[in-house]
């Protein structure tokens, strides 16, 4: 459908040589291997062990938050590239973290809860606070995924939507951190939510019982849509601005079982396209554009792609070891950056990735990197 190619030949994998009758990939020029090839800053690393998920801040201040399997949040600025600062959000791995207004965040955890912080100027909390906010509890198990309902155009963000290795998803009132509703299907482990722009209840969510369900969250939340999204677990989801389609990144171990899924919204939940686009396990998608969006992948690629016609446009890589999370935001000065996560025998290396002119198809300027995994 929609002119969509499943195709294997996009790239080589991690480690893989691309051969004799395997044309090269197309790379984005200037690289090898994630290297850069002109002088760049170093990013001071962060004290951790893998980071899950990377997001960009609000207020407009061009900063990054890596969220860490040792409970910490580490934020970085983009402009000065370096590292502001890192704090201890949960006494357990941080999962998630989704920027609220200007000037909050949001940490979902291993340790079953959700707490909500208000930051300084230095993306740490303000005043030095050892305590959030607010803290949500009730979820039995890791909260695996969140996001806010009421924003983007449709008023203050007033609800919170959660989804759990407990099998339920959960709404909250962001105000006062009750929870309003909960809804527990079985096997529905829950693996990525996000809210439907323009729409103030509509979520979408997947599960490793490898179904995607469209939720609204008006009163009692309860899916108005199930569709059967496998063979393969998507673990990484999002939406297009206008609210039109849903990207999905499943796991894998292969190239077939690498792949991106597109469905239309619009349609109840319409598969569109479905082509592989990694040789491992997609740990990021971030959609930047009505027709773009970008991957992540353990195969040591990050690639660009069409929406919601599926192509591979460019690809970086491969890098000297996997990709574990993604995030963007827009500098001030206009164009997008982005800070990658990398694993390592030595602990996380990042890579501080930036697109001047706004041209999201062409070369990024690596503008700062840790030591380890750059060269």
């Amino acid at each position: 459908a929609m002119g969509c190619k499943s195709t294997k030949s996009a790239g080589a994998g991690y480690g893989e040589a691309e051969g004799p009758g395997r044309p090269p990939p197309p790379k984005w020029a200037g690289t090898s291997g994630g290297a850069a090839t002109d002088a760049h800053a170093r990013l001071a690393p962060p004290e951790d062990d893998v980071l899950p998920w990377v997001a960009g801040l609000g207020g407009g201040r061009g900063q990054l938050a890596a969220a860490g399997i040792d409970g910490n949040v580490h934020v970085y600025d983009s402009g000065k590239r370096q590292l502001l600062s890192s704090w201890r959000a949960h006494p357990k791995a941080v999962n998630r973290i989704r920027p609220l207004d200007d000037d909050m965040l949001l940490t979902a955890s291993n340790d079953a809860t959700v707490r909500l912080w208000r930051l300084g100027a230095d993306g740490a909390p303000r005043d030095g606070s050892e305590e959030p906010t607010l803290t949500f509890v009730g979820h039995r198990m890791s909260v695996s995924a969140m996001d806010v309902l009421g924003a983007e155009g449709d008023g203050p963000a007033t609800t919170l939507f959660t989804g759990s290795r407990d099998c339920t998803v959960r709404t909250w009132d962001l105000a006062t951190a009750t929870e309003l509703h909960q809804h527990k299907i079985l096997r529905n482990v829950v693996t990525a939510v996000r809210a439907v722009p323009g729409q103030s209840s509509i979520v979408v969510q997947a599960s490793e019982d490898l179904q995607l369900r469209l939720w609204d969250a008006r009163a009692a939340p309860s899916p108005v849509r199930v569709v059967r999204a496998g063979p393969n677990q998507f673990i990484c989801i999002d939406v297009t601005p206008d609210g039109n389609y849903v990207a999905c990144g499943s796991k894998g171990f292969s190239r077939e079982n690498c792949e991106v899924k597109v469905f239309d919204l619009r349609a109840g939940l319409k598969e569109l396209c479905a082509v592989p686009c990694a040789d491992q396990s997609i740990e990021a998608l971030r959609i930047v554009a009505p027709d773009r969006c970008f991957i992540a992948g353990k195969d040591g690629y990050i690639r660009t792609l069409s929406l919601p016609d599926v192509k591979i446009l460019h690809e970086r890589g491969p890098a000297a070891t996997a990709y574990t999370a993604f995030g963007v935001t827009t500098r001030p000065s206009g164009g997008l950056v982005a800070l990658a996560a990398l694993a390592g025998p030595n602990g996380p290396s990042l890579e501080l990735l930036a697109w001047p002119d706004g041209n999201m198809d062409g070369e990024p300027a690596l503008w700062a990197a840790t030591a380890d995994g750059t060269e």
